[in-house]
């Protein structure tokens, strides 16, 4: 395993890290239970992957704990990443929040140090912009928390490069976690260039668009999930049946290497300028093994290029 640091902080982080969005289960995905969700998270360790990414509202607290419990016997050995600034006051989709205020924040620190059984948190991120609190505000109790040592460093999640702007006027961040795979690329003209120059790393949430980039979904494929809600990604209508058209074309590029769609996605995003990590969401220890696979190779210049002109931003 490959392991980057993460833009100006002393984190060495894996090159794919566990992204465990999945594991928390209802509200978003389905799971295969905690004792398959807990067998992934120790395959994970135990193959390299030293980078755990979650948040409090995967699951409404259960990702959390999860990762917390099974990794509490290695601590000292992982990074630990999770988020802040989504609140809800019932267990539904459509009861989740926005909110980045101090005092927001400072009990979501609390409650993330709990479920996580930790002391600190290695990266604390604020999950989506707040625009009805001021960046400064934000920044203020996060530089208190780090200054408490309840956190080590400061990231942010699906900022724009002018809320990033605003954040720097107040302190250092480490980090972005955008979306980005072959389907998602609209943080190469603005975002990327500005986190290189501001030596701010770059982890790629949705390497596999939500499972689109599997290869596993055809054009009449229907969700019932979250994804049929227009959240984040396209998953209906046109978009989705131009991205199938897309992975079709991956598929046969994947068959020529012997490898699958999955392992090249995967592989093209943590080789892209800029990117740190890629975070990949499992549900079993067989899937951590195919994907870890990814990061055992690179393409060849001719097959990147072929590759870049399917998935090209139009």
């Amino acid at each position: 395993m490959e392991y980057r640091q993460l833009g100006q902080s002393d984190l060495k982080i894996s090159a794919i890290g566990f992204g465990a969005w999945g594991i928390g289960g209802f509200p978003f995905w389905e799971t295969e239970g905690e004792r398959a969700s807990t067998r992934s998270i120790q395959k994970a360790h135990d193959l390299g992957i030293n980078f755990f990414d979650t948040a409090p509202v995967y699951g409404f607290g259960v990702s959390e704990e999860l990762i917390g419990k099974a990794l509490k016997p290695v601590r000292d050995k992982i990074i630990l990443a999770t988020k802040c600034g989504l609140k809800w006051d019932k267990k539904a989709l459509g009861s989740i929040k926005k909110n980045a205020t101090k005092d927001s924040i400072f009990q979501e620190a609390e409650d993330s140090l709990r479920r996580l059984q930790t002391d600190w948190i290695d990266l604390y991120q604020v999950h989506w912009p707040d625009v009805e609190t001021p960046q400064e505000e934000t920044m203020e109790a996060l530089l208190k928390l780090q200054e408490q040592g309840k956190i080590r460093h400061i990231g942010v999640s699906n900022y724009s490069v002018n809320q990033m702007k605003d954040c720097l006027k107040k302190g250092t961040i480490v980090s972005l976690q955008p979306e980005y795979s072959l389907v998602q690329r609209t943080i190469e003209a603005e975002t990327t260039p500005f986190c290189v120059e501001n030596k701010i790393g770059i982890i790629a949430y949705s390497p596999l668009a939500s499972g689109v980039l599997t290869g596993k979904y055809d054009k009449n494929t229907k969700f019932s999930d979250w994804r049929s809600k227009g959240i984040i990604g396209q998953f209906t209508g046109q978009g989705f049946i131009d991205n199938i058209a897309k992975v079709d074309k991956l598929r046969n590029i994947a068959n020529e290497l012997g490898k699958t769609c999955g392992e090249l996605a995967i592989n093209w995003a943590i080789h892209q300028p800029g990117i740190t990590t890629a975070l990949v969401g499992v549900k079993n220890e067989k899937q951590i093994e195919e994907n870890l696979k990814s990061a055992e190779w690179k393409l060849d210049s001719d097959r990147l290029s072929t590759i870049d002109e399917i998935f090209s931003v139009n």
